[in-house]
């Protein structure tokens, strides 16, 4: 599946440059250019990271 439609940057494109990353979101999203175009895809890409961070689930104990 597509997170960004406008630059055809997949989910699993998203993950593994998060990971290389080390879970920077503004270093992954200046490296994919997401958001570079319509930027739709930049509030769900951030929803996505969110939720699969470990931040989030620490809360949850």
């Amino acid at each position: 599946m597509y997170a960004c439609i406008c630059h055809q940057i997949t989910e699993k494109e998203l993950e593994e440059t998060m990971e290389q990353s080390h879970g920077n979101v503004n270093e992954a999203v200046r490296k994919l250019n997401l958001g570079g175009s319509c930027g739709i895809c930049l509030i769900d890409a951030l929803e996505k990271v969110a939720a699969k961070s470990p931040a989030k689930d620490s809360k949850k104990q």
